[in-house]
């Protein structure tokens, strides 16, 4: 059968906003409809929970006690959040889940060492899946796979853990137990992940080779795949050399290999300073996520049965804020305008390699990082990521369409992507990255997506949508703002707010402005 194809042409008409001016140049977007689109997992629009000592579960998802609080279960619901990943996170090398189970009067409050904060275990097991029940959500529950002899957790634990959650509470003693505490019916939990940045000094546990981790993946994942086949289980990603060497000692028992990527942002007096490090920093972790799909892909090509897939297991944007003449990491610097466009970016790679990449989790819902932050005891804010997410989830999934970009833009080199985690590996050179990122999903109604960010920091876009034959532009979805430094406060929770608005022309083209900085989804349907 011949190849049928649509073809969307995007032209972006640029033009250099304040006292600069530069001659309008052109980039030119095309979309093409392949015979078989490729699917977007949703798992890509996941979150993460730890105990991280910025009120992230305590204080955020629940109160003080461990308590789940309305006003915040409310607003999550909105979000229709895929999977949940919890309790970590590099806390999970010290955390123990038999000290969160059962009465909660008797559960032990410990310091953490991870992030100098305490751990009380009223949100445990029971009290997390019953609220992954509440907010829709699947839950992925992490191991503790340390090799600490005081803390870490043994592969005994991990198969009773799993007999707590999944056994039947008529024929398993985990499954009694847990009904004894009031669940009678197995939470049939399918996600677990086997250790977490176990190549890493940091964390109560020792630093393993890639060797060493894969030796004990294989037997972590082999016993609890013969003992429990349906279950999807994740390792620990790392580097193209240690991914290879995981790969080729326990790749056949398990579904995920887990990336961690942050980007890095610094910030003076409210300010982003070098935003080119910052905007263009998604590309740098699609270089290395590309370089691993090939690895993948040669792995795959020799494996029977259900392909080993990328999970992104944490990621988001870190700010460093300038204080006392220093650079200093922290979690209460708040997410703005300049956030959107990254965190756009992030999420137009994870489209762009799927099916390859099959999960992502943004690290946090809730405070922190996160898409809420609440205001006292009993109100919250939603940051702009909030509205992001809530769109991209409803609009951004089905099928990817094939996109090329040809335009204006800056060298890998110039860009200079400042982005920590796995992909430090990858050295980014002169290798075009144009202003404008697309990509394109169809809907199975077959409605089509188009999202488009502007990621120079002082220029807007003219952009002139030429629209496939049939097709008409029927809404426009934009989160955009003069500063690319606004956010949104408690004196002000309205500062940064997507606008929607519906297109009743017919017209084979549609024209818009992009500010710097600015997200923009376009819907078409057909005529």
């Amino acid at each position: 059968m011949q190849k049928i194809k649509n073809t969307v042409c995007i032209a972006l008409l640029m033009s250099i906003a304040g006292s600069v001016t530069v001659t309008a140049q052109t980039t030119r977007v095309t979309i093409t409809i392949p015979e078989q689109p490729a699917p977007i997992d949703p798992m890509i629009y996941g979150q993460m929970l730890e105990n991280v000592n910025d009120s992230v579960i305590y204080g955020g998802v629940t109160d003080g006690n461990g308590n789940v609080q309305p006003h915040i279960t409310k607003l999550l619901k909105e979000l229709d959040i895929p999977v949940m990943r919890w309790p970590g996170g590099t806390v999970i090398h010290e955390y123990r889940w038999r000290d969160g189970i059962g009465p909660r009067n008797l559960r032990p409050v410990v310091n953490t060492y991870a992030w100098k904060g305490k751990e009380n275990y009223q949100f445990g097991t029971d009290e997390f899946l019953n609220w992954c029940k509440e907010i829709h959500t699947q839950p992925y529950i992490n191991f503790n796979m340390a090799n600490h002899p005081l803390y870490g957790g043994t592969l005994w634990e991990a198969l009773d853990w799993i007999e707590y959650v999944n056994g039947s509470a008529d024929t398993t003693n985990g499954g009694r137990l847990r009904a004894a505490y009031g669940h009678k019916a197995p939470y049939n939990v399918q996600y677990w992940g086997i250790g977490n940045e176990n190549y890493g000094p940091w964390g109560r546990h020792n630093v393993e080779t890639a060797t060493e981790y894969g030796d004990r993946l294989a037997l972590w994942a082999g016993t609890i795949r013969s003992q429990y086949p349906g279950l999807r289980l994740l390792g620990v990603g790392h580097t193209l050399d240690w991914d290879k060497t995981v790969l080729e000692k326990s790749g056949k028992d398990i579904d995920y290999l887990t990336q961690h990527y942050y980007v890095i942002s610094k910030l003076k007096e409210g300010h982003i300073q070098n935003p080119d490090n910052t905007l263009f920093a998604p590309a740098k972790m699609e270089a290395h996520l590309r370089a691993l799909g090939k690895l993948l892909a040669d792995y795959n090509g020799g494996k029977a049965g259900n392909p080993v897939r990328l999970c992104v297991d944490e990621w988001n944007n870190r700010h460093s804020v300038l204080q006392n003449n220093e650079y200093k990491f922290t979690r209460q610097s708040p997410r703005r305008q300049f956030d959107v466009a990254v965190a756009a970016g992030m999420l137009n790679v994870f489209i762009r390699q799927s099916p390859m990449v099959g999960m992502a989790n943004y690290i946090f819902p809730v405070n922190g990082h996160g898409l809420i932050r609440t205001v006292g005891t009993d109100n919250a804010l939603k940051t702009p990521l909030f509205y992001l997410f809530k769109q991209y989830r409803q609009w951004m999934t089905g099928s990817k369409l094939d996109v090329t970009v040809n335009g204006p833009g800056i060298t890998g080199t110039a860009a200079a992507p400042t982005i920590d985690g796995d992909c430090k590996e990858i050295q980014m050179g002169n290798e075009q990255l144009t202003y404008i990122d697309a990509v394109a999903v169809q809907s199975p109604g077959n409605d089509i997506y188009v999202s488009l960010i502007n990621r120079s920091w002082n220029a807007h876009r003219e952009v002139a949508l030429t629209l496939p034959k049939g097709y008409r532009a029927a809404e426009v979805w934009e989160l955009q703002h003069t500063d690319i430094n606004a956010f949104n406060s408690p004196e002000n929770s309205d500062m940064l707010v997507p606008k929607t608005r519906a297109v009743s022309s017919k017209k084979s083209y549609y024209n818009a402005k992009l500010l710097p900085c600015a997200v923009v989804l376009v819907k078409l349907v057909q005529q």
